[in-house]
């Protein structure tokens, strides 16, 4: 009769390739054990105790291949690896297994007070489990949800994950929860609540609405703080609204101090998408210095960092000493970003007459950047 090897010999020859450096060694391993199946998870939970980042995820790539309700254990306690990539890849496993087992540790992560990352992917976990029929997700959900303390990032995302949920969640159960997230303090969620509703899963609010909000007379610098975050949380597809909004003010020559108040708002949610599309508007106003908004001219021009800001620096110092400091931080933020040196270019556009300004503005710009 032939020889036939055994099978531990044959799963201990795999998890050693299993922790190789090569890439194509641990891919092949990973296949072999997944062919072995459940007979493979005890002593895969041993090798895991001692393995590297790399052969953790390798082994992580075996359990999520082996259809046995025995791996669950194994993955969830990957879940709080202290690896970001390993916990991640774990949680990812977790979610796709419609097991409500999961639950209790996913929620875990989710309330917990460890990386973004790990609770975003927590809660779109959650949803899913909860889309595969394990209604106990919902309710962690819904407790991050409606917590006005829960960052709101977080908050938008488990309420898109909602929405976007198929099969959707029942009205009976959504109402509800849009009835209340309608008023909630954070302007972004409060947008999206309004906007949102059965038959509308998915579908992303304008921002048209927080525009109008942020340029509102009589708004405290938290407000406006907080509908900055709010707009730059709709990301890119924000921006023109914001120019019409920027538009729609008029010239700035003559305006009045709700249409400043205005206008440095816009400009520094421009800064905070990290656009240039209204650089020129901010030179302007730059240049003619209106002093209720300088210090936030100066701040989204320190953002932006561009370096045709330079020259105008350099005439607001020559033409009012005492804006020296301030500008001064901006500098430094542009010289950051654009790695300016004193012969370039932009420096060499400041004109004559600006020349000692500038050359105070580097010094105490350069005394102001980390080293």
């Amino acid at each position: 009769m032939p020889i036939v090897p055994s099978r531990s010999g044959r799963i201990h020859e795999l998890l050693g390739r299993l922790a190789s450096v090569s890439p194509a060694e641990r891919d092949s391993a990973v296949a072999g054990l997944r062919l072995l199946g459940a007979r493979v998870l005890e002593p895969l939970g041993a090798f895991i105790s001692g393995a590297g980042p790399d052969a953790r995820l390798a082994a992580l790539d075996v359990l999520d291949g082996i259809d046995d309700r025995a791996a669950l254990p194994r993955i969830l306690d990957l879940a709080r690896d202290e690896n970001d990539a390993v916990a991640r890849r774990a949680i990812e496993a977790a979610s796709v297994r419609a097991d409500c087992r999961a639950v209790p540790a996913l929620t875990t992560i989710l309330a917990g007070r460890g990386a973004a990352s790990r609770r975003t992917d927590a809660a779109l976990a959650l949803a899913r489990l909860q889309a595969a029929g394990a209604v106990e997700a919902l309710d962690p959900l819904a407790a991050r949800l409606l917590d006005e303390r829960e960052d709101p990032g977080l908050r938008v995302t488990i309420l898109e994950a909602l929405q976007a949920l198929d099969p959707p969640l029942a009205p009976a159960t959504l109402r509800p929860l849009l009835k209340r997230l309608a008023t909630s303090s954070d302007p972004d969620v409060a947008d999206r609540a309004t906007s949102s509703g059965p038959g509308r899963r998915g579908l992303a609010p304008s921002g048209a609405r927080l525009v109008d909000q942020l340029i509102a007379p009589a708004h405290s610098p938290e407000a406006v703080a907080r509908l900055i975050a709010a707009i730059v949380r709709r990301g890119a597809p924000a921006i023109p609204d914001l120019v019409r909004a920027l538009d729609g003010l008029g010239p700035l020559r003559g305006a009045d101090a709700a249409s400043l108040r205005a206008r440095a708002a816009l400009h520094e949610a421009f800064a905070a998408l990290d656009t240039r599309v209204a650089l020129y508007d901010l030179r302007e106003a730059l240049e003619m210095r209106p002093r209720t908004i300088m210090p936030a001219l100066l701040r989204a021009a320190s953002r932006i960092g561009d370096a045709s800001v330079v020259p105008v620096l350099a005439r607001a110092v020559a033409e009012e000493a005492a804006l020296l400091d301030a500008c001064a931080v901006t500098l430094a933020g542009i010289v950051s970003r654009e790695k300016l040196r004193k012969t370039s270019t932009a420096l060499r556009a400041v004109r004559p007459e600006h020349r000692t300004a500038l050359a105070l503005l580097w010094t105490r710009a350069k005394a102001m950047r980390p080293r």
